[in-house]
This record gives C-alpha cells, structure tokens and sequence, in this order.
C-alpha cells in the first residue's frame, strides 16, 4: 500500500515485555494476502528490546507502522486510548501482542464485511470471527455449538449464546472519539463496547481468523491475585448502568453487588463516590447494606495477600511517563 494511500484497516497492538511474541504477530502481518492496512503499535514501557524488534518488522513490511513508547507502564486502556487517536482505516481490529493472524485473515474479514446490507450500514458494527489456541481449540465458540454459518446477530445476542474471545472487525467510525476510563492498567472492553454496540448487529462467523497463543508470563489476566480492582469497580458500574442490572436475578444482583463494594475498597474509592457511580445502589438502599460484607471479606483477601494494588503504580506512572511517536512509511 502507497504510504499516503488511507488504509482501510488499522491493526492497533499494545504490548509490554513481549518481544517473542510481537514479532510472530509482525511476522503473520507482513504475510498478509490483503496489504492495505496500517498497523499501531503501543510500547507500554517495556524493558525488553521491543524497539528493535518494531523496526526490524518496519523494515520488512510494505505497511505504515506507528509506533508509539510510553518510557513507563501506564496500563492497556491508556495505550489503546492513545493508539485509537490516531486510526486512519475505515475498519479497526485489535490483536494482543501473543496474537498470530492467519495469512488470509484481513482479506476474509474484509470480505465479510460485504455482506452487509448497504443500507443498514449503520446498523452494523462489523464482524465477529473465530479464533483458536496453539491446540486448534476455538476459543471463541468452545462452549457454543450454535454457530454452524454465518449469521447476523445483535450484540445483546451474541453475549447472551456466551461467545468467547473473538476477532473482530468493526467499523470505526462507532467508536471514533471514545476512550476506555484511565483509572488502573486495565479496564475491560466490554465497559465500552456495552454502551456503544447496544442493539448493534455483527456478522458472526466460524471462520478462523486468528491463532491465540496465551502462554506468556506476564500475561495481563487477572491470575490468583486480585488486580485492577479500581477498573474492575468502573467497569462494573459502567456496565450495570446502562440496563444491565434488571437482567440478573436476585442471587446475581448480591453477588454483583458485594463483588463491587470488594473492588470498590481495595481500589480506594470511598464509599459515597462508589455509591453515586452504581445506579442500583442510589436506587436502593438494600444494596448499600451489603457493603459491610464486602469489607470482612476485603479483611480476609489482605490476610491471605490476595491483593495487588496496581491503581497505586498506575496513578504515579501516568504523572511521570513520557510519550514518544515514531512513523515508520
């Protein structure tokens, strides 16, 4: 693609410490069957030689790259804020930095974008296909025997029939000027993608597109220790507040509840504000009096060293860091 032509895609990758695996990604980019794309990447203050190995892809590749460094760790939301900024293509996917995309996976998510109706472009956000471990397991329909062909679903919908960790394809112009919340290193999609895809439809597909290989060690799942608990309490609110709620039953709705107070307390934020940020707590004061529960139970996660505060180093990261941009035609 000419350096000055608009891509239609944008490939947008945040990574730390995971230069193995970003050049595997790298590498099933510049193999691509579909060159017209550009791809972001995001170096979220990685100690390892993630910089050498962007520009050896950059060498390689027929595609612009954008290459933005933060000097500290600030977290996944912030870099994909920073990385969706500067989206030129008129469709966006995110691939994690332990993705591998199959050769034909741009052209076979392009081409299924196709299939949408051209009058009811608005109504589509885009595509959701299928991805696989390292075993061939699909990790997007593992426990869902529903998608036997294509098929055009609302958002709602698709979690509802419990899709797991897709790719997706989306046009971008839903989610142009819209950012995650920057309160911890990570604040789950879904506390954007709610609001934004509500009673929007995809093209759901079993075609795979993507090979996702998990086994890193800083891996940024939440794993035996609890962590990111200020975003998980944002996220929680986020996605309750827009109709969620009055779906749970009663059991869910404690649950819910008491897990929010938990995350709540250890994210530091203090009782009044976490209550004005939950709808169903303004609303109900049944709600606010399970909150000594919570925190017995935040007693308990702090005695067995449970918790790992990430807010802390994310708030005094953010202050300090320093971004740089490099381009790479």
């Amino acid at each position: 693609m000419p350096t000055d032509e608009k891509p239609i895609i944008t490939v947008i990758t945040a990574s730390w410490d995971r230069e193995k695996y970003l050049k595997k990604l790298g590498d099933s980019l510049i193999k691509q069957s579909f060159q017209n794309f550009e791809w972001i990447v995001a170096n979220d203050g990685s100690k390892d030689n993630t910089d050498e190995v962007v520009k050896s892809i950059a060498e390689k590749a027929k595609f612009k790259i954008t290459y933005i460094k933060s000097s500290l760790r600030i977290g996944k939301s912030k870099m994909d804020n920073l990385m969706m900024k500067r989206v030129k293509g008129e469709y966006f996917t995110s691939c994690g930095s332990d993705d591998i995309l199959c050769n034909d996976a741009l052209e076979n998510l392009y081409n299924l974008t196709k299939k949408i109706p051209e009058n009811e472009k608005d109504e589509y956000v885009g595509i959701f296909a299928n991805s696989i471990d390292l075993n061939g397991v699909s990790q997007t329909f593992a426990n869902n025997k529903k998608i036997n062909h294509d098929k055009h679903l609302y958002w709602e919908d698709i979690k509802k029939i419990g899709i797991g960790d897709g790719t997706t394809l989306e046009q971008f112009k839903f989610l142009k000027n819209k950012q995650y919340l920057e309160v911890d290193f990570l604040i789950t999609e879904s506390s954007l993608y709610d609001k934004i895809y509500k009673k929007k439809k995809f093209i759901v597909s079993k075609k795979i597109v993507k090979i996702m290989d998990r086994s890193a060690k800083n891996s940024i799942s939440f794993g035996k220790k609890l962590r990111y608990c200020r975003g998980s309490a944002y996220c929680i609110a986020e996605i309750e507040n827009i109709n969620e709620f009055n779906t749970h039953n009663l059991f869910q709705k404690i649950k819910l509840i008491i897990n929010y107070w938990r995350y709540s307390i250890h994210g530091e934020i203090i009782f009044f504000e976490a209550k004005k940020m939950l709808e169903p707590v303004k609303r109900n004061i049944f709600y606010s009096l399970l909150y000594p529960i919570s925190y017995f139970i935040c007693l308990r996660d702090i005695l067995l060293n449970k918790v790992e505060k990430t807010h802390i180093e994310f708030n005094n990261n953010i202050k300090k860091t320093e971004i740089s941009v490099k381009i790479f035609n």
